[in-house]
């Protein structure tokens, strides 16, 4: 064999070990990548953990300038002002909630808990929740899914009624109506099953402590259906109802617990591209334990909202109460008591800021509301009786939950 053949064998032997070299380091390289993919890809648990929190504070101009009867600047309790006024119950600059959110989700099993702290916190409740040991919850539930179409919720939950929530930012206007506040349950503890039938229907069931309650004081559990029906993707209904098993089984002379008694709710939404609507009503009959006529009290809200561009809209809402038992003590004009029969409208437009591009973590939301009773029922900066009111004021949250 000449030496120059055999130079030549060498080098291809040389060859083929280089690219059989080459070729197992590519193959390794090529099974780490795989394995480190794969760890990317695996699950855990925390990737199913949401966390969100938010402040929302405001300033306000009161009619009343905070003379009114019970006015959180002289009592500084939860129910302190209006019957039907909610989170903005101050003329000045005040907190209305801070909250946050916790939410685990996973592919059968879950957990919500929702904690509200501020003025906000005591109204929701509208008393001391403390020896409850649940004065800044709102929300504490677990969450199962047997079905694939079938949810189940076991704890303190929101009620499923209404087109209002507490969180400002997710509602039209900044303050809440009178319909929210005064004739609609805030919350409930028990069982809810939520069953999506179809595209179109799903339907809503609870087994609760009747409302707004941690432990059962009527006597007898409440029992809710609410039916949701979404026609297409710019209409969408929800038609509810809410009764005790056992009616006046148990609760005092006028108590709300036991007032609940064939409640009716009606949620309807239409929207057409950057305009939408919101409709809602509610109609109630119940009898107060030892008073033999029925009493009812019936709302409607209809709240219409444009999107001008993504970070300016404006929305406005008007109310129609009415309140067969005269709960919230309106008087004639000498001061005795109207009776019954009383009803109050209110008027609210609402401007919507959101001046961050491409962010809705800042809202700023100028407001006028106006309202007008049938009887004497508000008071003006002199403490004297009156059946108007208004409120100007400028909300403002931060939050990073949608």
């Amino acid at each position: 064999m000449t030496r120059s053949k055999f130079r030549s064998q060498a080098v291809l032997l040389t060859s083929v070990l280089g690219l059989g070299i080459c070729g197992v380091a590519q193959a390794q390289e090529a099974e780490e990548a795989d394995k480190t993919a794969a760890l990317a890809e695996e699950d855990h648990w925390y990737d199913n953990l949401k966390v969100g929190a938010f402040v929302d504070a405001y300033g306000s101009l009161r009619s009343d300038r905070n003379s009114h009867p019970g006015s959180p600047v002289a009592a500084g309790t939860a129910t302190s002002g209006y019957y039907h006024e909610a989170y903005t119950q101050a003329e000045g600059f005040a907190l209305a909630f801070a909250g946050m959110d916790v939410n685990y989700s996973g592919d059968k099993f879950g957990a919500t808990i929702s904690l509200r702290m501020g003025p906000g916190a005591k109204r929701f409740y509208a008393a001391d929740q403390g020896p409850f040991g649940n004065d800044y919850i709102t929300q504490a539930y677990a969450t199962w899914k047997p079905l694939e179409n079938l949810t189940l919720d076991f704890g303190q939950f929101y009620t499923i009624y209404g087109a209002e929530v507490a969180e400002s930012w997710r509602n039209v206007n900044y303050s809440r109506g009178g319909l929210y506040y005064a004739m609609q349950p805030f919350w409930h503890t028990g069982l809810r099953a939520n069953y999506v039938i179809n595209d179109m229907f799903a339907l809503n069931a609870l087994v609760v402590n009747a409302v707004n309650t941690v432990y059962e004081n009527n006597k007898s559990p409440s029992l809710g259906i609410q039916a949701l029906i979404t026609p297409s993707e710019n209409f969408f209904v929800a038609l509810g109802y809410l009764g005790p098993v056992n009616p006046r089984a148990g609760g005092e002379e006028g108590t709300a617990f036991a007032n609940f008694e064939n409640f009716f709710d009606l949620v309807a939404t239409a929207t057409f591209g950057d305009f939408k609507v919101v409709l809602n009503g509610d109609y109630n009959l119940y009898r107060v334990k030892g008073v033999p006529d029925k009493e009812n009290w019936w709302g409607v809200s209809v709240a219409p909202a444009y999107a001008f561009t993504n970070w300016f809209g404006a929305g406005a809402r008007v109310e129609y109460l009415s309140d067969s038992a005269n709960t919230w003590g309106m008087t004639n004009k000498d001061g005795t008591p109207v009776g019954k029969d009383i009803s109050l409208m209110t008027y609210t437009g609402t401007l919507d800021f959101k001046p961050i591009p491409n962010s809705a973590a800042l809202v700023l939301r100028p407001e006028f509301r106006y309202e007008m009773a049938s009887d004497q029922y508000f008071y003006d900066n002199d403490n004297k009786p009156t059946d108007q009111f208004w409120t100007a004021l400028l909300g403002v949250v931060v939050t990073s939950m949608p």
